[in-house]
């Protein structure tokens, strides 16, 4: 019995001791395969940053500029590149038949005025009998009277709005010019029949202020202010940079689009730009609060999304999707569930996930 018992012993303890062995040699294994990690937390801050985008130059005013009647052109007094004042004439057309009609419309207004005279003047004067002797001038005379006299007030009135009419038509036969500009376009010549083939008489823009157009992401779209400006240069001037004032703000994302529209007004009196000029300008913006910027070796941009590495209790890894804004240096502006009080892995990449075992370097 005792034999037996020392064997049993024997073997329990070499059991143990291989237990142990093997419990190390796991550990071993383990400690092995942990990847080796820095961890850094996101900072808060609101810097000013710059948004490259492209944009175009338009001019302040531009239209296209009709005959309102059909007509023949009799003259013609500017040319494309002639700079015109506002109200100046621009061409004359000449239309008989509508000088007929003004003077037809204009003798008739004098006819109806005689009559309206006639009938007026024997009113008054059949009122003044009446109210000398009552029963001089019956009722049914008397009223016929008056009622002929604001029939023809009535005609007179008419007439008169005819003759108006038909006078402002002659009006439209002088083309004039609806603000100062330049000419870019000419479609006819002397002696052309216009004014219902649907195209324009002239093309008339004002160059002197510019309209520098600039479509802004949604992102990006609450960083812009009041106080933004805009600085960009032209394939003409390479060598000159522009800068332009914030003007108006359509406060509205496009739903197709997704974006801000905004409108930068640039003075041009020297004539140095010309609308149409495309171009990119770099804005300066700001968000109107302060955001989380973690190093770009933190952000992994991968097939299955844009994310950073947290890790958590016991070192465990977890994916935060992120929506990445605006760079500064070597940090870039993040947005998604994180917090200042958050760890993410420096140096992330897709190897790293979350059966990875991890060992925070000190």
């Amino acid at each position: 019995m005792k034999a037996f018992s020392i064997l049993g012993l024997v073997f329990l303890l070499g059991a143990c001791q291989a237990t142990s062995k093997d419990s190390d040699s796991k550990k071993d294994i383990h400690s092995e395969n942990r990847i080796s990690v820095k961890v850094v937390q996101p900072i808060e801050q609101q810097p000013t940053y710059s948004l490259k985008l492209p944009a175009e130059l338009h001019p302040y005013e531009s239209v296209d500029v009709y005959a309102k009647i059909k007509g023949f052109v009799r003259r013609i007094n500017v040319d494309v590149g002639d700079r015109v004042k506002q109200g100046q004439i621009l061409a004359v057309l000449e239309a008989p038949e509508i000088d007929i009609q003004s003077t037809a419309d204009r003798a008739k207004s004098q006819q109806l005025k005689a009559n309206f005279e006639v009938s007026k003047s024997r009113y008054d004067r059949l009122k003044r009998v009446r109210n000398q002797n009552r029963g001089a001038v019956s009722d049914l005379e008397f009223e016929q009277a008056y009622g002929s006299m604001l029939r023809d007030s009535a005609a007179l009135e008419e007439s008169n709005f005819s003759y108006k009419k038909s006078n402002q038509m002659r009006e439209y036969l002088v083309v004039r010019a609806p603000f100062s500009g330049v000419i870019t376009q000419r479609n006819f010549s002397k002696g052309a029949l216009i004014g219902d083939l649907g195209l324009p008489f002239f093309r008339l823009v004002d160059n002197n202020r510019l309209k520098l157009k600039v479509v802004v992401p949604e992102l990006h779209a609450q960083s812009v202010s009041e106080e933004t400006v805009a600085k960009f240069k032209v394939l003409s001037k390479p060598d000159t940079t522009f800068t332009a004032k914030l003007k108006r703000n359509s406060l509205v994302i496009d739903p197709v689009s997704r974006a801000l529209a905004l409108e930068f007004d640039v003075p041009n009196h020297t004539s140095e730009l010309n609308g149409g000029d495309y171009t990119d300008v770099d804005l300066q913006l700001m968000r109107k609060s302060p955001t989380l910027y973690v190093p770009k070796t933190s952000v992994v941009n991968s097939q299955s999304g844009i994310f950073v590495l947290k890790v958590i209790d016991n070192n465990k890894i977890e994916k935060i999707p992120v929506t990445l804004g605006g760079s500064q240096d070597k940090l870039v502006e993040i947005f998604g569930d994180l917090s200042t009080s958050d760890r993410i892995i420096e140096n992330a990449s897709e190897e790293i996930n979350s059966n990875t075992l991890i060992q925070i370097e000190k």
